[in-house]
């Protein structure tokens, strides 16, 4: 599990609303692992409630979030801080999320916590002495990574990821969804790389955010790897409704 600082002084009996959306379909056949949310009073979890990976976020995450706190006895005016898991993923479920995560902290007055998706996954990973990079928004013959150390603290290495570049990772390790690009996946294998599934887990984005910064709501963003498809497809769109220049006479 990830080293986390502890919870300072003003923060110890706080509430925190946990929200992990970011890759649901990358859960959809895990079944340790599934979206959802969790609450609790400073370290102290006091209930999880899953969301289904196919279902649609904008309908569930925030049923999901008042069932939660109902059944916990919780008031939406009793939460102070909201820990978001804020990508690489997938564009809906981050938008959808950290929407949710703003218009909470503007009823409420809570601090925003952006926990990016891979510290989340790596507070599930067990250690084994190796480095590890968690490979997540695989795109084409290329993925989004970020490595770890062999204890599960962050480096500053992350970036675009392919299989040619695989030899100079130093990681022992994969912690990459069904969608890892085979070319990755066979250069892995001959380099005897294993690959593993990550876990998304809310639980495990309210533990790590107590090593990150609150932030003003505003500020709080999603993390895209690359450019969302959606956007991709519109300026394609756009480009080809340009009507074309007309050659000088």
């Amino acid at each position: 599990m990830m080293h986390t600082a502890p919870p300072t002084a003003d923060t110890t009996l706080a509430v925190t609303l946990a929200i992990e959306t970011s890759n649901p379909s990358a859960t959809a056949d895990v079944s340790a692992s599934a979206p959802g949310v969790a609450i609790a009073r400073g370290p102290v979890l006091l209930g999880i409630e899953p969301i289904h990976p196919q279902a649609r976020h904008d309908d569930a995450l925030m049923p999901a979030i008042d069932r939660l706190a109902r059944k916990l006895g919780i008031q939406p005016r009793s939460i102070q801080r909201i820990a978001v898991s804020t990508g690489p993923g997938g564009f809906s479920g981050l938008r959808i999320a950290i929407a949710a995560a703003k218009m909470i902290a503007e009823a409420t007055g809570a601090r925003c916590i952006a926990v990016p998706s891979a510290r989340v996954v790596a507070a599930r990973v067990q250690h084994d002495g190796r480095p590890f990079a968690v490979v997540l928004n695989s795109k084409g013959e290329s993925a989004h990574y970020a490595l770890f150390d062999p204890d599960g603290r962050p480096t500053d290495r992350q970036g675009d990821l392919d299989a040619s570049m695989l030899s100079c990772l130093a990681a022992g390790r994969l912690i990459a969804d069904q969608f890892l690009p085979r070319s990755i996946a066979a250069e892995a294998e001959r380099l005897g790389m294993t690959i593993e599934r990550p876990v998304f887990d809310a639980a495990a984005c309210l533990e790590c955010s107590w090593a990150l910064p609150e932030i003003d709501p505003a500020e709080l963003l999603p993390f895209y790897a690359r450019e969302p498809e959606a956007v991709t497809k519109w300026r394609l769109r756009e480009s080809l409704d340009k009507p074309k220049a007309s050659p000088p006479a």
